[in-house]
């Protein structure tokens, strides 16, 4: 009698070829999974920029007198409630940055170095006392724009 312990070759050829595509498989979906949880942290990052941006200018516009475009990457101010040295407030576009000047005060950039500002576009309707902002952030791997209408209450 013929003693049959262990696998022949066939066998473990077979068992290796199953395992090296159980272990394919897992890692393919792995570098998927990773790679998706990338690009969401990319678009929120982005998104918080956005919204961190957005807000200063509601907060600006919030009570503002005399609103103007001087140009459609700009957007001047005056605000009451604010002390005279601080007024006007400016929002400039320049060389990927939003940039807000208090007065006489130097520009200073609002959004964070690990986010551009790609494109700002200020549009300001007289007659229906709204001003549209749009603004396209990106960063490595995410651009976005954003187009807001913020209506104007004195």
């Amino acid at each position: 009698m013929i003693n049959k312990n262990g696998f022949t070759l066939i066998e473990v050829i077979v068992y290796m070829g199953l395992f090296s595509l159980v272990v394919g498989g897992l890692l393919v979906a792995t570098y998927t999974i990773i790679e998706g949880s990338s690009r969401l942290q990319s678009r929120v990052v982005v998104n918080e920029e956005a919204e961190f941006l957005l807000r200063k200018i509601n907060w600006a516009l919030t009570g503002a007198g005399a609103v103007s475009v001087p140009s459609a990457s700009s957007l001047q101010m005056v605000k009451p409630s604010l002390p005279l040295v601080d007024n006007p407030l400016v929002f400039t576009y320049d060389t990927g940055n939003l940039l807000l000047q208090r007065g006489n005060k130097s520009a200073t950039p609002l959004n964070s170095a690990s986010v551009q500002v790609t494109s700002v576009a200020f549009t300001y309707n007289s007659s229906r006392k709204t001003v549209r902002v749009q603004i396209t952030l990106a960063n490595l791997s995410e651009s976005q724009t954003f187009d807001v209408t913020r209506y104007l209450r004195q």
